[in-house]
């Protein structure tokens, strides 16, 4: 979050939009493919009319937005819809926090709600519509790519299924693939309509080794209960594909497995994977439903009269939503709290380092380079989380340092670097007195280093 909110306030207090690096020492200057500047725009100043309390209601209401645009698609029994779709947010949970990704998920979801009705009403109408989408989401978030394997997996999915028994070669179908194909080529070149232009292609491709023990560049841990729901849904799909006898539907096995992938690769996916599966899997969870009520000769449950007139069911049902809403906002003003946000973050540190600057560079953490940015802006990172800035020779000049090997060494000389602040726990931490730095700060989150006497 925190360089993103750095570069909205850099681009409001300039009225231009940056794209060149402006927060290190490292890659001062250099070209940097900005795909997320209007959210970076947003973002800031949302945290100007409300702080931190503001950035957490747009995690949330982009949340609730995001799942209530798959519950709308929703068919069959409430409750079965209802469960599926609290699994689904529970599933994307782990990544759901306040950075521009959420409003990829949202355009996520709006775009496949948008191209399953086109795929099951064999329309090719309004498919034009890809083009400003695309353009939009180009500007807003790299996570566009997700959408053209949505597309991907929907052009060769209808192509499959044209080809079944009962729809051979139907001119209708290929007329529907060949026309999605077209406008899908058409949302590609509208990708370019940004301030990066064709460069922004590059992003999602970039070769740049980011697996540096960042949690959501690695596989999913399953020995974590957050990331469990996945499993759950994994599971739940397998059942409710037997027991519901869904008709083989190419465009849905090819979404399921393609976005399943992406996620058991990098849990970054994860959000993405719980927005394609709900859908299908409330759909199949419905059909089993269905069977297992005719195969145990269950009867559905009749009418039953209200408890309450109507009038009195009004009252209670606004007294039950006033509650959700003041229990939800009660809860975003705790956890948007400066003590809340800064529970995990070098705050100590940083207050040290405004009282007694430095002279030289500072050699940082990567997980606290965007934080030192926005809170220490003065002051250049050595590195930050854009990865794709900084390519596989910083990164791996990064952990030549932090493992304390001699290149690492010559690494802060080549830098000029006057002070380290590190998590305790890198090997780095344990050579440095015996090399010539001295400690100036600790407390259980950073350790603080300075050169010499």
């Amino acid at each position: 979050m925190w360089w993103h909110l750095r570069a909205g306030q850099v681009m409001l207090q300039s009225r231009t939009i940056l794209l060149t690096d402006a927060f290190s020492y490292t890659r001062t200057g250099a070209p940097w493919v900005n795909a997320f500047w209007i959210s970076e725009v947003v973002f800031f100043l949302l945290y100007k009319l409300g702080g931190f309390f503001a950035l957490t209601l747009l995690v949330a209401v982009t949340g609730a937005a995001t799942f209530y645009q798959i519950f709308r698609r929703t068919n069959g029994n409430i409750f079965v819809n209802a469960f599926v779709i609290i699994l689904a947010a529970l599933t994307a949970a782990p990544i759901w926090s306040p950075r521009p990704q959420i409003l990829s998920f949202f355009i996520l979801a709006v775009l496949d709600g948008f191209i399953t009705k086109k795929v099951q009403r064999n329309d090719s109408r309004q498919l034009w519509v890809l083009l400003p989408l695309f353009a939009l989401w180009a500007n807003v978030h790299g996570g566009w790519i997700w959408g053209f394997l949505l597309l991907l997996a929907t052009i060769v999915g209808a192509a499959i299924d044209s080809l079944s028994r009962d729809k051979r070669f139907a001119p209708s179908d290929w007329k529907f693939v060949a026309h999605l194909t077209t406008w899908s080529i058409g949302a590609g070149l509208a990708i370019s309509l940004n301030p990066n232009g064709i460069a922004i292609w590059r992003l999602p491709f970039y070769t740049a080794n980011v697996s540096m023990q960042i949690q959501e560049w690695a596989s999913p841990d399953f020995h974590q209960i957050e990331f469990q729901p996945m499993l759950w849904m994994i599971f739940l799909l397998t059942i409710t594909a037997v027991l519901g006898k869904p008709k083989t539907n190419w465009v849905d096995l090819l979404k399921l497995t393609g976005f399943a992938y992406l996620t058991f690769v990098s849990e970054r996916s994860i959000a993405v994977f719980a927005i394609i599966a709900a859908p299908i899997l409330a759909e199949w969870a419905n059909a089993a439903f269905d069977n297992l009520k005719k195969d145990f000769s269950i009867k559905a449950r009749q009418e039953t009269k209200q408890l309450f007139p109507e009038p009195a069911n009004k009252v209670v049902k606004v007294i039950l939503v006033a509650a959700i809403v003041l229990a939800a906002l009660g809860r975003a003003y705790l956890v948007s709290s400066p003590a809340e946000v800064n529970k995990n973050l070098p705050a100590g540190a940083i207050a040290w380092l405004e009282a007694n600057p430095m002279n030289g560079h500072l050699f940082n953490s990567y997980n606290w380079g965007g934080y030192l940015a926005w809170a220490l802006p003065q002051t250049p990172v050595f590195i930050d989380g854009r990865a794709d800035l900084y390519g596989s020779e910083m990164i791996n000049e990064w952990w030549s340092v932090v493992d304390g090997t001699p290149q690492g060494f010559g690494v802060l000389d080549k830098w000029n670097v006057q002070g380290i602040l590190l998590e305790p726990n890198w090997p780095i931490v344990k050579l440095l007195p015996t090399a010539g730095w001295r400690e100036v700060y600790r407390d259980q989150t950073a350790v603080l280093f300075a050169r010499g006497k």
